[in-house]
């Protein structure tokens, strides 16, 4: 709910059971409780968590335990708890019957104990720790748990086994304009799109990687020979990246050779 009201309709009759309003600001996120009696919470950017009793769904009570924007809620499969996470970096758990708060997930320490639960593994995702590696959506999926970033990239955990690297799926947000295989290792192929981003991808495989540049310029082709990238830009320079190994795939450094139209 991209506003400061809601309404839910019933999927087979289209009727109307319950109005969601009592929030001063944007709606950011809503959940369902998936068993009775049925509850619905919502969250949004005046640091509010509301919830409803129905059907027909009416405001019951608010809570301001949070201290910034809160992203989201989700109840738990089973229906007996929610929890509210927020960009003070915390997450609270909640009571779903009554919404009575039972336990905060605190930015301390990882995750502080409080009798609501134990931090067992901190995961942390690849890259450069940079903006574009921003979290800003996580699922836990059967066996697997899945993060997505904000330049794109999807890493995916193993449940079973934490300690195991994830896999990554990514690749370009803009148009591809160049394409280039390695001579040395002809299973390797390198892309690159209109907003300077050079992609590493392996046969059979995927992506494999993202070459980490100082400058992101416009490229307009570019050639691999052996250890070295070769690109021009819309800049009018040339740009040699030297690399130790292509497996890291990780910039070392670079020259600017710099052209000049006539």
């Amino acid at each position: 709910m991209a506003n400061r009201r809601g309404r839910q309709d019933g999927w087979d009759s289209g009727t109307n059971v319950g109005e969601f309003d009592g929030h001063s600001r944007r709606v950011l996120s809503c959940a369902f409780k998936p068993t009775r009696p049925f509850r619905v919470v919502t969250c949004g950017e005046d640091f509010l968590v509301n919830f409803y009793e129905g059907p027909p769904f009416k405001f019951k009570l608010s809570h301001r335990d949070h201290s910034n924007f809160v992203n989201c809620v989700r109840f738990s499969p089973d229906g007996s708890k929610f929890i509210t996470v927020s960009s003070d970096k915390k997450g609270i758990i909640y009571d779903a019957k009554t919404a009575d708060k039972v336990g905060e997930l605190s930015s301390e320490d990882g995750h502080k104990e409080d009798g609501c639960g134990k931090v067992k593994k901190t995961l942390t995702c690849p890259g450069s720790g940079g903006v574009e590696d921003m979290l800003v959506g996580c699922l836990w999926q059967n066996e697997y748990l899945v993060t997505v970033s904000l330049g794109g990239t999807v890493s995916i955990f193993s449940a079973s086994d934490p300690d195991k690297a994830p896999v990554s799926l990514s690749g370009h947000m803009k148009n591809v304009n160049s394409l280039a295989i390695l001579k040395s290792n002809q299973k390797s192929i390198l892309s690159s799109s209109y907003d300077g981003l050079i992609v590493k991808w392996i046969e059979g495989i995927g992506f494999s990687g993202k070459l980490e540049r100082k400058v992101n310029t416009q490229i307009k082709c570019f050639a691999a020979v052996e250890e070295e990238i070769i690109s021009s830009g819309f800049d009018n320079k040339v740009t040699v990246h030297f690399k130790d190994t292509f497996s890291s795939f990780k910039l070392v450094s670079f020259l600017h050779f710099d052209t000049h139209m006539t």
